[in-house]
């Protein structure tokens, strides 16, 4: 490992040209394993939109990048590699230009719930939601999740699937709001202990006890100040331990000719509906 002889002038440049280099064996290792992911507190993101995203949101540490960059912070290190080790780390079917490895934020359940108390008299409707994903499977769906959930002012999702956050697919179909999520790993007990906080755990699920989401807007608006929007699995729905401890079931009405409706899309429907900002 060098310094790059044509950036002299910035002390943030280092040429890698192996790809037996530490560095690059240990992102190679990184890049998909769940364990060293929570053991060094970091991941990796491929392409410069992510990259870019990462560094305004300033949780990018450093890059691997085939040319250098003129628009990220000044003290991101840049690490030039060639092709070969580019195409080592990327889990892309293209070989990327910029890969980032990203700080994973320490996300304390407590400090956040603090936090979001303090800070509901900034919301335009004083309330305050967090959006909990019981055992969901699909990165695709997960992601999107984040990133509408972020479109709607949120900013904390529980998934008991913890793991699934860090997924290449969820990370792309987050489109960098994952960046901006504090992303909590969720249980049972976890849920109770909101509830002990005040949060009314509203279950979107299709049984007897469930109510049409206009109905329940008129709840939500007149009645409710916490609230958690449990999102069930794409294809078991919700777990009987959460519908044992729900305050409120809700239905979207759709028409008789399907049964059911894609989880991201039926997390949007809601939120739009709850005008939830």
């Amino acid at each position: 490992m060098e310094k790059s002889s044509n950036s002299s002038n910035n002390k943030n440049i280092i040429r890698i040209t192996s790809k037996d280099n530490k560095l690059i064996k240990f992102l190679y290792k990184l890049r998909t394993n769940y364990k060293e992911i929570k053991k060094n507190n970091i991941f990796i993101v491929e392409g410069e939109h992510l990259v870019k995203m990462a560094n305004f949101s300033k949780v990018l540490e450093y890059v691997l990048t085939l040319e250098e960059l003129n628009y990220l912070s000044s003290n991101i290190i840049q690490y030039l590699v060639n092709e070969e080790i580019m195409k080592k780390l990327s889990i892309n079917k293209s070989i990327s230009k910029v890969i980032g490895v990203v700080r994973i934020k320490d996300n304390n359940i407590d400090n956040i719930i603090d936090n979001l108390t303090n800070n509901s008299g900034s919301n335009t409707n004083n309330k305050n939601t967090i959006i909990y994903l019981d055992n969901l499977q699909d990165p695709g769906n997960v992601g999107t999740i984040i990133r509408t959930s972020l479109a709607f002012n949120l900013n904390t999702v529980i998934s008991t699937n913890f793991p699934i956050f860090y997924n290449e697919k969820t990370i792309q179909a987050s489109q960098g709001a994952i960046f901006n999520m504090n992303l909590i790993k969720g249980d049972i007990t976890l849920l109770n202990s909101l509830k002990d906080k005040g949060y009314k755990i509203v279950a979107t699920t299709l049984n007897t006890h469930s109510i049409d989401l206009e109905e329940f807007k008129t709840i939500y608006k007149n009645e409710l100040d916490n609230i958690v929007l449990v999102m069930g699995n794409e294809g078991q729905g919700i777990s009987k331990k959460i519908e044992e401890i729900a305050d409120y079931f809700v239905k979207i009405n759709i028409s008789n000719t399907i049964d059911s409706l894609n989880v991201a899309i039926a997390h949007s429907i809601v939120l739009y509906t709850l005008k939830i900002m």
